[in-house]
């Protein structure tokens, strides 16, 4: 992990140099050095010598009113995005910096000629961002009275040809603008203001500064902030932005949506995938697929999030549900008792990462003619038996939201069956793809043009996303599945806390959280104390509030699907002792996977070792 990168940020003339060298000064305790902003990298003499002629051209023509506007710009971009890279990154890796001014300025100036947001976004897009900026706000006539005498064209906005002198009413007008326009971005972004008092002696500016970036330091070292997903790379922003002048909207699969479905089905090990708009749509492509309506049923787990079950009753289909086992999974031991002549299928959910048995269970389906169907949404690399979850199925459906696999927001349904893959594509898309690729002598080819009534696509982006992920799934999985071995390691033989596993030796953990049993019988205190204990000293752990036993929902108990939504049932509450255990052991922490994610990891693994510990009785 990188040390902070700070930068002190104001209009011309607020003192930016002189306070980040004597903030770096006064914090050389703490190793944080002062970057120039016009400082020429010493990484490689090749490197050195083309900086110093990017550096000879910026600084010797911007005064030019000759000079194009664009060329001036794309100029400063150039600099910022070298200067990040060969300047910033080399120094980052040896502690926190501080530089005196960074592209901002230039982007408020900009603004001011008229550059919209977006243009400016795609011209800064290259250069490095700052983890944390302070606004120094200083007023214009006190920049004016400091800058008289040696005041430069650029310092007055020439290239946009507002002012036609230099002089104090056009340096004032032009420097009120941009810290007008700096002051909305600060409020937008969260960077801290400081305002400068025409009065204040450096030293107590300075004093004050120091407080703030202390504070910027003390959070590097000592990590509260939450779980984000996914990791940011440059390689990431730039699908992003390739895909965006590529297409944003996609209406066949010849594009970057068939591209990602591909990807996704030789990652799982399958035939075929749809790329639909979110894990909800896909299961509701698979219950339209699969030609369930009202009158059929379906065994599905009474513990797990909502959508793998409510599709189905949207459509109709009456849902009964099945207790959990001792991870959290259908128990396949529940299956028999709740076999009618009216059950057409069994879903699953691979709970948390850990995969269901799906030995027991498949072969169960087959020996009752039933589909069987599975919710792989917390369980991109979960195994059962050395095969992928995801292929037992007869359909499968990933969720792509913030899982170990994402695309931002969205949803994969995977088959090998070429039937169930047209109809799921009729349930989410119409017309051009759906004449492509559903062939004329399927008698579901007459409703090419129109699909089924709905539209559930994917978006382009979210698919670039996806692409982006995908490639770096190895990464990703190693990462993840290291961090899962330190964690059990470092809780061998706490009897309070331990970590939730596929079945041992008979699978492998999928990966979307870290899944953490309590044995509140060998604890000085409850779960929920427990937790809050975590929290309270910066790490981030939870109890589910998503999940749960879904059964006594008022959805599944509707007489018919067209009851009036005013009508709510009347419902007894079930009992499902196998959930309800499970539930009240059960709490997570993110798993995180990519580099620079050591001090985040360590603080994780250090507090919940230290308080399980702590909490043995």
């Amino acid at each position: 992990m990188t040390a902070p990168f700070i930068v002190l940020e104001g209009p011309d003339g607020a003192g930016k140099t002189t306070l980040a060298r004597l903030t770096a000064e006064l914090l050389a305790a703490r190793n944080l050095r002062h970057l120039d902003r016009r400082q020429i990298a010493q990484t490689s003499p090749f490197v050195t010598h083309l900086m110093e002629q990017l550096a000879n051209m910026l600084w010797n023509s911007g005064d030019s009113r000759d000079l194009n506007d664009d060329f001036w710009a794309h100029l400063q971009a150039s600099w910022f995005s070298a200067h990040g890279q060969h300047v910033v990154g080399p120094a980052l890796a040896e502690g926190p910096v501080v530089v005196d001014g960074w592209f901002h300025k230039m982007s408020a100036k900009l603004a001011g000629q008229g550059w919209s947001r977006t243009d400016l976004d795609r011209l800064f897009a290259k250069v490095r961002r700052p983890d944390h900026v302070i606004l120094l706000r200083t007023s214009p006539r006190t920049m004016w009275a400091r800058r008289e005498g040696t005041l430069r064209p650029t310092e007055l906005g020439m290239h946009n040809r507002a002012y036609s002198e230099l002089g104090e009413q056009s340096f004032l007008d032009y420097q009120q603008d941009a810290l007008d326009r700096m002051t909305a971005t600060a409020e937008r972004e969260g960077w801290d203001i400081v305002d400068v008092p025409e009065d204040e002696d450096v030293n107590t500016t300075a004093a004050r500064l120091v407080s703030l970036i202390e504070a910027v330091l003390d959070r590097s070292v000592s990590p509260r902030s939450t779980y984000t997903w996914p990791h940011l790379t440059a390689g990431l922003e730039d699908a992003v932005l390739a895909q965006m002048h590529r297409s944003l909207s996609d209406r066949d699969g010849r594009g970057v949506l068939g591209e990602f479905e591909r990807a996704f089905a030789d990652f799982v090990g399958t035939e075929y995938a749809v790329a639909l708009s979110s894990g909800t749509a896909g299961l509701h492509a698979m219950c339209a697929a699969a030609g369930l309506s009202e009158g059929d049923e379906i065994i599905a787990p009474a513990y797990t999030f909502f959508a793998t079950a409510t599709p189905f009753a949207y459509e109709g289909v009456r849902v009964r549900f099945a207790d959990a086992d001792a991870h959290g999974n259908l128990d396949p031991k529940a299956l028999p008792g709740l076999l009618t002549e009216r059950t057409r299928a069994v879903i699953v959910t691979h709970m948390w990462g850990a995969p269901c048995d799906m030995t027991a269970i498949g072969t169960f389906c087959r020996e009752n003619g039933l589909l069987l169907l599975e919710d792989c949404s917390h369980a991109h690399f979960a195994r059962w038996e050395d095969q992928r979850v995801g292929t037992f199925g007869d359909m499968s459906v990933f969720s792509t939201n913030q899982k170990a696999i994402t695309t931002g927001e969205g949803g994969v349904l995977v088959t090998d069956n070429p039937r169930f893959r047209e109809l799921a594509l009729l349930h989410g898309q119409y017309n051009k793809r759906c004449f492509q690729e559903i062939p004329g002598d399927q008698p579901h080819s007459a409703y090419a043009l129109t699909g089924m009534g709905l539209k559930s696509r994917s978006t382009t982006l979210g698919a670039a996303i996806g692409l982006d992920q995908l490639a770096a799934a190895d990464g990703i999985e190693s990462r993840r599945r290291d961090i899962l071995d330190r964690f059990e390691q470092a809780l061998a033989g706490n009897p309070v806390v331990s970590l939730l596993r596929a079945p041992e030796g008979r699978g492998d953990h999928g990966l979307y959280v870290m899944g953490l049993r309590f044995d509140a019988t060998a604890a000085t205190c409850s779960m929920a104390e427990f937790v809050d204990r975590l929290c309270a000293d910066g790490a981030d752990f939870d109890i589910p509030g998503s999940t749960g036993v879904i059964a006594d929902e008022p959805l599944f108990h509707r007489t018919d699907r067209n009851q009036p939504w005013t009508e709510v049932p009347e419902v007894e509450a079930g009992h499902f002792p196998g959930a309800e255990a499970f539930i009240g052991s059960f709490f997570k922490g993110p798993l995180w996977g990519y580099p620079g994610d050591e001090v985040s990891v360590e603080h994780q693994l250090s507090t919940l070792v230290r308080h399980a510990n702590a909490v043995v009785r």
